[in-house]
């Protein structure tokens, strides 16, 4: 493997100088600075990254503080903010807090040790002083916490579009998730839009509370679904993430009602689950590439102190037509 003065002697100038032109730390020409590449090209050197953080002050790993990982919109997201690091050269911790504001605790110290050069927060279950009182790079991704810049989808354009495609589809009686009130997360901004303007158009919407473990582990939103559809049985239309919808389409058919003829189903989410069932769930899709480009850029530019032009941004939502609407 080259090294970094073999690097220095193809482009005819001092080690120190390939390190000021690799590392940004310094100015260097930009004559010189084609001659380096040409020579890290033609020897096909690789920096030590560790150095080179080492020289920076820097770890070079971004925290991310994620509530689940085997969820399909999470799994996703995480794949896709893991690819967006990468490619501006930091590695991702994924850490795992399981909804437990303990573990979370300690992650955040982790941060605080810096550990960590920044951390993108998926869910938030401690109090906001937790964060704010840390001044370090952060961003959320869903919880609303005040000073701390948020990257999230445009879940009031997803509420809007999903009460037009059950209105369309002539849903009378609707069925929603409770927990999507909470007035501190951005996503339940979609439940609150689809709530009111099915609730306008004089449509009866039937609230039902859910617990986390039902949320994210398929066994219990069957168990849920199956539930839900025997205590409501004039059910004309569900609007549910993912993993439920794909539960609900199962318990449907298991109790004998057809879908779409008697029971719509409107996935929220968009993953990989709308098209393993038997029926393509009709879906509103969030875009996790550009929700993690768009979180990768913001924390970048908090690590490396820039200017933000905005500290909120919603990424557009759109839907995808399936079998179940």
């Amino acid at each position: 493997m080259a090294s970094i003065r073999e690097v220095a002697k193809l482009a005819q100038v001092a080690p120190s100088t390939v390190s000021r032109a690799l590392n940004g730390s310094g100015y260097v020409a930009e004559e010189t600075k084609e001659k380096i590449r040409q020579a890290v090209s033609e020897l096909d050197y690789v920096p030590n990254q560790w150095i080179r953080n080492l020289y920076r002050k820097k770890t070079g790993i971004v925290g991310v503080l994620a509530p689940e990982l085997i969820h399909p919109y999470f799994s996703v997201l995480w794949s896709c903010l893991e690819k967006e690091l990468h490619r501006h050269g930091y590695n991702m911790m994924l850490c795992n807090t399981g909804g437990n504001p303990l573990i979370e605790r300690e992650y955040l110290d982790t941060l605080e040790r810096n550990l960590f050069d920044g951390m993108i927060i998926g869910a938030a279950f401690l109090p906001d002083e937790y964060y704010t009182g840390m001044e370090k790079p952060m961003i959320s991704l869903d919880r609303i916490i005040p000073g701390i810049p948020l990257v999230t989808s445009d879940h009031e354009q997803g509420g809007r579009i999903a009460a037009e495609k059950m209105l369309e589809s002539g849903c009378r009686k609707v069925l929603q998730l409770s927990n999507l009130e909470e007035k501190t997360i951005s996503s339940a901004k979609a439940g609150k839009e689809f709530s009111h303007r099915m609730k306008r158009s004089g449509t009866e919407i039937i609230t039902e509370s859910i617990a986390w473990d039902e949320v994210v582990h398929y066994e219990k939103a069957m168990e849920w679904s199956r539930r839900i559809l025997r205590i409501h049985k004039d059910l004309d239309g569900i609007m549910v993430n993912d993993l439920c919808a794909a539960a609900f389409l199962k318990a449907s058919r298991e109790q004998g009602i057809h879908v779409p003829k008697d029971l719509k189903i409107l996935s929220y989410d968009g993953t990989y689950v709308t098209d393993y069932n038997y029926r393509t769930l009709s879906a509103i899709v969030q875009d996790m590439e550009e929700i993690a480009k768009s979180a990768v850029e913001v924390l970048l530019k908090l690590i490396n102190h820039q200017p933000l032009i905005k500290r909120e941004i919603y990424v557009p939502v759109h839907f995808k037509p399936g079998e179940t609407l």
